[in-house]
């Protein structure tokens, strides 16, 4: 009976700190941590990244409108979202037809009622070739994503 007593002991005691170890380097890693997987992963166009909000906001005076994102002391500019991967095509050769030089980042976004948005933004976008309705519907899914982000906040 001692020696099975003494092995749970050892099992116990291992399996703690087993648990502690995992747990600490869970909590310290810094790179994405998922917990929900509900949500749709959407392509954000990348303008630029700027060190101060001054120095953003002069920069950005010829864009029709952006949204923005501030990363450990700079300001990430995005200047179109879509989910569809022939749509970021699209968006990407009308921001370079304007000059302007594009990147593009994926994030998870889980907000149900701006994917339902951007699944309607992007069926029309699909369907067009036109500049202005391409400029014009990119403008509106970034207002509708600043405007969920200003109601989740309150």
């Amino acid at each position: 009976m001692k020696k099975y007593l003494l092995s749970i002991s050892v099992a116990l005691v291992v399996g703690f700190f087993l648990a502690k170890l995992f747990l600490e380097q869970y909590d310290s890693y810094e790179g994405i941590k998922f917990t929900s997987s509900t949500g749709d992963m959407l392509y954000f166009i990348k303008y630029d990244t700027y060190s101060s909000l001054d120095e953003m906001e002069k920069n950005t005076l010829s864009l029709p409108n952006y949204i923005y994102k501030e990363n450990n002391g700079n300001y990430d500019v995005y200047i179109g979202i879509t989910k569809n991967s022939k749509n970021l095509i699209k968006l990407n050769n009308y921001y370079s037809s304007l000059g302007y030089n594009t990147y593009t980042e994926e994030f998870l976004v889980s907000n149900p009622t701006f994917l339902e948005a951007l699944k309607n933004y992007d069926a029309i976008l699909e369907s067009t070739e036109d500049t202005v309705v391409i400029s014009s519907i990119s403008s509106q899914v970034l207002e509708k994503y600043e405007e969920i982000l200003n109601d989740s906040e309150d």
